[in-house]
């Protein structure tokens, strides 16, 4: 998974994008991608991330990257992203379904989103990859 296998598939199928970036002085420390896709757009050669007949509704809601650099995590930066991207997610009234994917091994952000009200939906690739969910009725703490 890279940049032109994971970000560019994913910004050019989703019907809307949202960056936020987290800066320091003139530096970047963090920044969360999340996008509002058709559900279909999860079921492709790839993979398929989750069974699209649970899924209420035609799109969903995904916290596709994630990233805060080490020396500036634990300052609240990451809850900070989180919750701006979750505001923008649940404006989106249609959206019902939201989805985190987290590679394994990453127990600090499997943790991070699970206190965030996520839980464990399932693994994919093997267990390469976790995924998490969360639904408008289940989480209205951003609304």
């Amino acid at each position: 998974m890279n940049f032109d296998t994971r970000m560019v598939p994913s910004v050019q199928k989703a019907l809307h994008n949202h960056i936020i970036v987290a800066k320091h002085d003139d530096n970047i420390v963090g920044y969360v991608y999340s996008n509002i896709s058709p559900k279909e757009a999860y079921d492709n050669e790839f993979a398929t991330f989750f069974d699209l007949s649970t899924v209420n509704g035609k799109n969903v809601g995904c916290l596709s990257q994630f990233y805060i650099k080490e020396a500036y995590r634990q300052y609240g930066i990451g809850s900070t992203l989180f919750d701006r991207s979750m505001e923008w997610l649940k404006q989106f009234e249609d959206i019902h379904d939201y989805f985190i994917f987290v590679s394994n091994g990453n127990h600090n952000a499997l943790e991070f989103y699970k206190r965030k009200g996520f839980t464990v939906s399932h693994e994919i690739l093997d267990g390469f990859i976790t995924v998490l969910r969360s639904s408008r009725r289940e989480n209205q703490r951003y609304e």
